[in-house]
């Protein structure tokens, strides 16, 4: 069967998610070096935490013996040492004595009870207390969780509270999923980096910088390759040796005289799976594979057009290889009409969303006719599809992952 010479966007991120997989490669990283990472795997509890019963409070843990049950104060108990943080009581007290205790510090066995430091009195040896309840201001062992309980979930981001509780477990290290590895290269000759002399004709090269921070956003690991000429030789040279499972081309795909991506790769066994797809700004996206069974994406050199596609395209790509599921979960935004738009094509404008005050849901489309225009996309976190296919003509919106 023949390939379509173009594909609607739903097929067209089913092809992409499709052909790169499931879940990737995973490693071992110290316990620190976890943030931010995907957990490979479920991680339990190898001990109790707290792993003793501890002082809450300053004070003094007693032994009431027979008068354990009564609350109250008017009772003397002699002090017969210390427990402090990191040294314990060695010893068990007897009924009428006492340990001054500080917070965090092990109960001493026969402790039945803490006294806080503004409700004792000490002389001396003598102890003299007020107020004291059973119970309070100790924490037993294992309160915060016990051992085999399951302290991170396989797939959860890894966060600094889970890094608090894999920790206080006795955990140093712990497996996640690899980062998937991106070697990002721009295209042509008008481009130059942020920060060089511009000659009259260049454009500062807006793409490499934004992609690199977003794809690291979303777990990549990312390869800059720089900028290459409009030359076959120099964009195969960039893109033959670059250590990456998925090669992102930026510029020269959109057919014309000087877009020489496609034929420069010939030489290294590309094979087009999508070739194009029918939505606006973004349709000369592109998706492929190299004869060495790495992949290759292909995005527009106008900027709006080539962020949009790494929304619907790159970014699934990226989160599936680190186990989060690749599925796009469109939401339906009827207040938004059913604007006429070109036959047979989607249209994709960056929007942001708002809680509008306990009303609803405030979408706010961006941008405008210039598909190249970058300001107004402040505060984006959203992409709406206008008129689409898949939903019978109904204006549909993505929140864009990792965006409030």
């Amino acid at each position: 069967m023949t390939a379509p010479a173009s594909f609607a966007i739903d097929d067209a991120h089913a092809v992409v998610t499709g052909m790169l997989g499931g879940p990737g490669r995973t490693e071992t990283v110290a316990l620190g070096a976890g943030l931010g990472r995907i957990a490979a795997r479920d991680v339990a509890a190898t001990g109790d935490q707290p792993r003793f019963a501890a002082a809450a409070m300053d004070g003094w843990a007693i032994c009431r013996g027979d008068d354990g049950g009564q609350e109250g104060g008017g009772t003397s108990f002699r002090v017969i040492g210390e427990s402090r943080a990191g040294h314990a009581f060695q010893g068990e007290l007897q009924a009428g004595e006492a340990v001054h205790v500080s917070t965090g510090a092990m109960m001493p066995g026969g402790a039945d009870a803490l006294v806080r430091r503004e409700q004792g009195r000490q002389l001396g040896t003598v102890l003299s207390i007020g107020e004291c309840v059973s119970g309070r201001d100790i924490r037993p062992r294992g309160c915060d969780f016990r051992q085999g309980d399951r302290l991170l979930a396989a797939g959860k981001r890894i966060d600094h509270f889970d890094i608090a509780r894999l920790a206080a477990s006795g955990t140093a290290q712990v497996e996640v999923r690899a980062r998937p590895r991106v070697a990002l290269l721009a295209t042509g000759d008008e481009l130059v980096v942020p920060g060089a002399m511009a000659h009259a004709a260049a454009n500062y090269d807006a793409l490499s910088p934004a992609l690199c921070a977003r794809l690291g956003q979303v777990g990549a690991a990312v390869l800059d390759l720089g900028i290459a000429g409009d030359d076959d030789a120099a964009i195969a040279a960039r893109l033959r040796r670059a250590d990456a499972e998925i090669l992102v081309v930026i510029g020269g795909a959109s057919g014309g005289r000087h877009d020489r991506v496609r034929a420069a790769l010939g030489g290294l066994g590309l094979s087009v799976l999508v070739p194009s797809v029918r939505m606006r700004p973004g349709k000369p996206f592109w998706f492929g594979r190299l004869g060495d069974d790495r992949f290759v994406m292909g995005l527009p050199g106008n900027p709006v057009a080539a962020l949009a596609a790494a929304e619907l395209f790159l970014v699934p790509a990226l989160l599936a290889l680190q186990g989060l599921g690749a599925a796009i979960s469109w939401t339906d935004c009827p207040e938004l009409g059913d604007p006429a738009g070109e036959a047979g094509c989607e249209r994709l404008r960056f929007a942001r969303l708002a809680d509008n005050a306990g009303a609803g849901r405030r979408i706010e489309l961006l941008g405008g006719s210039d598909s190249a225009a970058l300001a107004p996309l402040l505060g984006a976190n959203a992409l709406v599809r206008l008129g689409s296919a898949a939903n019978g003509g109904l204006a549909q919106f993505l929140r864009l992952a990792g965006f409030a």
